[in-house]
């Protein structure tokens, strides 16, 4: 009987009977020879191979609406096929929700398939060797007809020479965790996309501001997370760049087409750049960068330590003269930490705790682990006469980075109980259920670029303070923003949503994503960060034999190579 039978059989009621039983038949005999149980695939138009089904912004939540979306090759648009009887279920593999149909929408409503109809498919075949079918729920007799970009497919009546309703199943390899085959291709597509050489020395990302110095700490993270000298050496073109225009006095105002430097008014601009040169001498072992940071470092205290306060002055002439915020007195601290760390002198870590201790008193609630944000003097008075307490992920992450550094060098246990309340609160507070950030979901202006900053020393807070237990929380969100990476591979700060590629334009905002992927972790020894190797290590925790992998809805699945190391690291390898 040939498929024209069964459309017209379809037209007659009477038949109907005869006909679910023969669509059943096809989909256990006809269907089987080439769709496979519990292989992957994508599920793509006929009408445009360029889409496929995706769970929309790759929502982890239940009733997520299913939509297409350009194809960008992560697993969120992957379905592992199941059988059910005489019918079929497509998991998702990143949400793990089934394809399922409520209230006549199709989307990705449950986790249960074998107790919910409406996670059930009958496929009626219209190509077998192309794997090309119509998609028709269980419970009814409408199928799935594809829509436009970026819109949810739409149960319709069976029309035979309508091509939207035809659906083709492409095999791939399912992407169950986050590897680091992933993280590169993160790094260097967002390099790709955003890192312009000036000549075969210079670089820039976007010609100044404190957005440059934060892009060339990216570079950094990639490096220590790779030790791939590549990284490095990019690191140092940027670096170039800057002082090629900038030069040796980092505390004025450069304004050109060429570079645009802020330094004569905002003193935290200034603490980034600082920051990124301590620690591009402290990883390159160059003193030259070393010599650099401290000499700033140096200028801005002279110039921005407000001593009755203990803390630093923000801004020279934005703002008033007498506030303070945490986005100075946390970078400045860490910058200290990285100071002392290359060989500047003890002094520098002297500085760095008694900010801190400043910081702590005036501007945290550490019962809580809530960093604030800034605020103003009475220098009449010498307290407080106003105070922000907006906690945003910058300055959490300063806060973390900066208690983490001084324990490891003080080894006072206040330290690093500090750190673990500021992590508690962070992911109370600033992430969904999930654990996904929630906080700073803008592609433009300076919060775009706070994520990048938290992921940095949540990092430094896993591999140097043994704190292993937030591994996988980094591996959700650099995970997540993976998913809803653009077409070009790029992901906006804004990373709950599906980028694209009109929106992924802010390099900024772009390289959150990067320095989420890479802080991910995946091995490490006592001595150091290993190179992860090419064919990528899982994200997982080591148990008894043999070992096992976690992907993030914590279901246990067998590492399949590579190893877990789990200690605390206490020596830069240079």
């Amino acid at each position: 009987m040939t498929i024209q039978t069964v459309h017209d059989m379809r037209r007659s009621p009477s038949s109907l009977f005869v006909c679910l039983l023969f669509t059943l038949s096809l989909c256990t005999s006809t269907a089987d020879a080439q769709l496979q149980e519990g292989h992957t695939y994508r599920l793509q138009p006929v009408t445009n191979a360029a889409l496929n089904l995706f769970p929309e912004n790759a929502s982890l939540d239940a009733s997520t609406p299913i939509v297409l979306w350009e194809q960008t090759d992560v697993p969120a648009e992957q379905w592992e096929v199941g059988r059910l009887g005489f019918h079929y279920t497509f998991q998702n593999t990143y949400t793990r929700y089934f394809l399922s149909v409520s209230n006549n929408s199709v989307g990705s409503t449950t986790r249960q398939a074998r107790n919910a109809s409406t996670a059930r498919w009958q496929l009626e075949v219209v190509d077998e060797a192309a794997l090309i079918y119509r998609l028709i729920p269980a419970a009814g007799s409408a199928c799935l007809q594809a829509s436009a970009s970026g819109v949810q497919p739409t149960l319709a009546k069976v029309v035979d020479d309508n091509q939207q309703q035809l659906w083709q199943f492409v095999e791939v390899e399912p992407q169950a965790v986050f590897d680091s085959v992933m993280q590169r291709a993160m790094i260097d597509l967002y390099l790709d996309r955003f890192l312009q050489k000036i000549d075969s020395r210079r670089a820039t990302f976007i010609r100044g501001s404190w957005g440059e110095s934060e892009q060339l700490e990216v570079l950094l993270d990639a490096y220590e997370a790779t030790r791939d000298d590549k990284y490095l050496s990019d690191a140092i073109h940027v670096y170039n760049f800057f002082n090629a225009n900038v030069g040796s006095n980092w505390l004025r105002l450069v304004y050109s087409d060429n570079y645009k430097w802020y330094g004569h008014d905002f003193n935290d601009d200034v603490m980034w750049q600082i920051i990124a040169t301590a620690r591009l001498g402290w990883l390159s072992g160059q003193d030259k960068y070393t010599k650099a940071a401290r000499q700033n470092f140096d200028a801005i205290w002279d110039r921005a330590y407000i001593p009755f306060t203990g803390l630093m002055r923000w801004a020279e002439q934005s703002g008033d003269p007498y506030g303070t915020n945490s986005c100075i007195a946390g970078p400045t601290e860490v910058a200290a930490c990285y100071l002392a760390m290359s060989g500047a002198g003890e002094k520098y870590y002297e500085k760095a705790r008694d900010l801190y201790a400043a910081q702590r008193y005036r501007l945290t609630n550490m019962n809580t682990g809530q960093v604030y944000d800034a605020c103003v003097w009475n220098p009449e008075t010498q307290k407080v006469k106003s105070l922000n307490d907006w906690a945003s992920t910058y300055n959490q992450g300063t806060f973390l980075g900066a208690a983490t550094m001084l324990y490891l060098h003080y080894g006072d246990e206040q330290y690093l109980a500090d750190a673990q309340k500021v992590m508690e609160y962070t992911v109370k507070n600033l992430c969904n259920r999930q654990g996904i950030i929630n906080a700073c979901q803008v592609n433009d202006g300076d919060l775009c670029g706070f994520k990048g900053i938290l992921m940095r020393y949540v990092r430094r807070f896993v591999t140097e303070a043994g704190q292993t237990q937030y591994q996988e929380w980094l591996a959700k969100n650099a995970f997540h923003a993976y998913n809803n990476r653009s077409p070009q591979g790029v992901t906006t700060s804004s990373w709950l949503k599906k980028s694209t590629n009109d929106v992924a334009t802010n390099a900024f905002s772009c390289s959150c994503a990067a320095s989420a992927a890479a802080a991910v972790v995946f091995s490490k020894e006592e001595t150091g960060i290993q190179p992860v190797p090419d064919e990528g290590y899982r994200i997982g925790r080591q148990t008894s034999s043999p070992l096992q992998c976690y992907d993030l809805s914590g279901r246990p699945t067998p590492l399949t190579h590579g190893t877990l190391i789990l200690g605390r690291r206490k020596v830069m390898i240079r």
